[in-house]
């Protein structure tokens, strides 16, 4: 049998994430980019520890450009999803903090995601699920043993 193993998990990560932005598109149709989401989730993270948010930060956590990070903390300034201050040790930077209504939305999608995970495990038993979570583990383990030649290394 021919298992194309990282094609179908790359094909169910593509239709898991259509499905997530499709539950969590806002109610006047106005779609948040996924990575708005991402991006409001690592600030919430963040903001909850407390440790201050720069842009550069979620340049480097997202692997984004300068201009794309402008771009997308601009339109979540716009939609009053965050605020950016000047940090106090250095006006250069300014530091990224949720609003109340950026807060809302992180626990809105948190409900939303939470109840989309319960939904997807419908009618799969506990023992296939912690097969399906050592098989996704011993798959990780094993692709990172995989150097740039396609070769195993130990």
């Amino acid at each position: 049998m021919d298992r194309k193993i990282g094609l179908k998990i790359r094909i169910l990560a593509n239709e898991l994430n259509r499905k997530a932005a499709e539950i969590l598109k806002e109610d006047n149709g106005e779609a948040s980019s996924s990575i708005q989401m991402r991006i409001l989730n690592f600030i919430h993270r963040r903001n909850s520890q407390p440790i201050p948010v720069y842009q550069k930060d979620i340049e480097q956590e997202f692997d984004i450009r300068r201009s794309t990070a402008t771009g997308v903390l601009q339109t979540m300034e716009k939609r009053l999803f965050i605020e950016r201050s000047s940090c106090k040790e250095d006006n250069r930077f300014k530091t990224i903090i949720l609003t109340d209504l950026g807060q809302q939305k992180v626990k809105e999608n948190i409900v939303k995601l939470h109840k989309f995970d319960e939904l997807l495990v419908q009618g799969i038993s506990e023992e296939d699920l912690t097969i399906f979570f050592k098989l996704m583990d011993k798959l990780s383990e094993n692709s990172k043993k995989i150097n740039k030649e396609g070769e195993w290394v130990t």
